[in-house]
């Protein structure tokens, strides 16, 4: 595997040249801009694999997987864009294998609203799903959103879903106010553990991922203590249990003196651990460290020391932030972006795109209306950042927030360097 970046004067075809790869490879792999273009900075990931095969007339993906003794779902995995069409061209390349080694679990966050093309493009390279719209009320209860068709799907590519439960609201807002009465209400709070069984039970789900970021620091403790009472009653039914630590909540300081037992306790609890490094829901300057492999190496040093490697999943965002500059917090216009559109607005400007070495994240700048603007977002280069500290911490996997979106090149640099684990039997049949 090699990542190039791109220099003036480049086309894809003149790359697919320079390294004796096809170029529709390449395009598939790594390019979501209009008309095949290029931006000047953009790392490009560049696949070696090792089997590859060119479709005869009457191959179908059955037939390819049958003759080279591999699952249809690793054929997806290698080749998503055959996932939404139903056919095969004649000579067009199919990837049976990449030379790889290491077996990661993969979580990935789902709104219900996602396409669903989408959603088949991504599920063959998950292990879990976690499907937010779980939102908890006052009362202990669960307004269930419409995921039948996800979980269903979920489970034909042998992924597991898990419910994602938080107070968020529909603008991605949460409370304290139902945090706090839920761990200091014993009526709600046992109404909200027996809902829990009941929705995982009614809707076949897999587990529950916690995701609540919304607690007092007087709550901290009867928060573990809620998730060691729901892991009680889950655990005999096989129920996976997942606990987000997000830092500010839980008293992860870089830097600082970390007092916080919560970390080692919440380890003892849940069957995985997931490393949020970001807040996804703010668009603050000031905390766009949290977005860096600089910081994310700082979190999992410590975690490591509190949690069981063997445990954590650490987080991947694909959120990109572009600011208005100068920036004045709580003022200054920001907007949220995909690491594609990007890009595509990086492309349509014909800005340059530079590279900061030490957080492994590129940016660009731009002015548009008199108006300067900085551009934030991640590449193949920070994806690889990131596995290699799955690798040397000895890490479970990864948790990528989200797929609401297909960023080829996220799932290319992952799928072609580990393995995903499957905890569900493969169900899959072509036409799913």
């Amino acid at each position: 595997m090699t990542v190039y970046t791109v220099q003036p004067g480049d086309t894809i075809y003149t790359i697919a040249g320079k390294f004796n790869v096809p170029y529709m490879r390449l395009l598939q792999q790594n390019i979501t801009q209009p008309n095949y273009g290029l931006v000047v900075g953009q790392n490009l990931f560049i696949t070696y694999p090792e089997i590859v095969y060119y479709v005869q007339d009457g191959d179908t993906l059955q037939s390819i997987a049958e003759a080279f003794g591999v699952s249809i779902i690793q054929l997806l995995q290698n080749n998503p864009q055959l996932s939404d069409r139903g056919y095969l061209n004649t000579g067009e390349e199919v990837i049976i294998s990449y030379a790889k080694e290491d077996e990661i679990e993969i979580n990935a966050y789902v709104f219900p609203h996602i396409n669903i093309d989408t959603l088949k493009k991504t599920l063959p390279f998950l292990t879990y799903l976690s499907i937010t719209g779980y939102q908890i009320t006052a009362t202990g209860d669960i307004t269930v959103p419409d995921a039948a068709n996800i979980i269903e799907l979920a489970r034909g590519y042998g992924v597991a879903p898990l419910m994602m439960c938080s107070t968020l609201n529909k603008q991605g807002i949460g409370s304290y106010e139902i945090t706090h009465k839920i761990l200091n209400d014993n009526n709600v709070r046992n109404n909200y553990i027996n809902n829990i069984v009941r929705v995982l039970r009614q809707y076949n789900l897999s587990g529950i991922n916690f995701g609540c970021q919304y607690i007092l620091q007087e709550d901290l403790q009867s928060y573990i203590h809620l998730m060691a009472e729901v892991k009680l009653r889950l655990q005999d039914e096989g129920y996976i249990v997942i606990i987000t630590i997000v830092p500010s909540t839980h008293g992860f300081i870089p830097d600082g003196n970390i007092d916080s037992t919560y970390f080692y306790q919440i380890g003892q609890i849940a069957d995985r651990v997931i490393l949020i490094s970001y807040q996804w829901t703010y668009a603050y300057m000031s905390l766009v460290e949290q977005t860096t492999i600089k910081f994310l190496e700082r979190y999992v040093q410590y975690a490591v020391t509190q949690i069981p490697p063997e445990k954590i999943l650490v987080g991947i965002t694909r959120v990109a932030y572009d600011w208005e500059l100068p920036y004045v917090e709580n003022k200054s216009h920001v907007n949220t972006l995909t690491n594609s559109s990007s890009l595509n607005l990086a492309y349509d400007l014909g800005a340059n795109v530079m590279f900061d070495e030490e957080t492994q994240t590129p940016y660009f700048y731009y002015t548009i209306n008199g108006i300067e603007h900085f551009v934030w977002f991640k590449d193949a280069k920070t994806i690889i950042g990131i596995l290699d500290l799955v690798n040397r911490y000895h890490l479970r996997g990864i948790s990528v927030w989200s797929i609401m979106d297909y960023g080829p090149q996220t799932w290319t640099v992952i799928n072609s360097t580990h393995h995903a684990a499957k905890l569900l039997s493969d169900t899959f049949v072509p036409g799913i």
